[in-house]
């Protein structure tokens, strides 16, 4: 009996297991796009580890972790934006010189 519950149970998580892959994937191609970013604990403050893992259900920190990481992703684009015109405006300079 332990052996078909375990079985039910590996499908189970096989399924979701597939189910978030496929879902991450229809979120990728027609949701908005997202990236998913790790905060380890800060060295010195192991002592107060629950009430960082606690912090990822505070809404208030979600926001302004929000707000700091979408300022440093505007930051990046801008400057991967400004290197591709950088390079593309170095490739024609070099397609004009004879």
């Amino acid at each position: 009996m332990t052996d078909l519950k375990e079985r039910i149970l590996k499908q189970k998580k096989q399924s979701m297991e597939r189910y978030r892959e496929e879902r991450d994937a229809f979120e990728k191609v027609m949701g908005t796009p997202k990236i998913n970013v790790s905060v380890e604990l800060p060295k010195g403050y192991e002592a107060q580890r629950e009430e960082f893992l606690d912090l990822e259900k505070e809404e208030s920190f979600l926001k302004d972790a929000d707000k700091a990481l979408g300022r440093i992703v505007k930051k990046h684009l801008k400057k991967a934006k400004k290197q591709a015109e950088k390079e593309k405006s170095s490739d024609s300079e070099k397609e004009d010189k004879p």
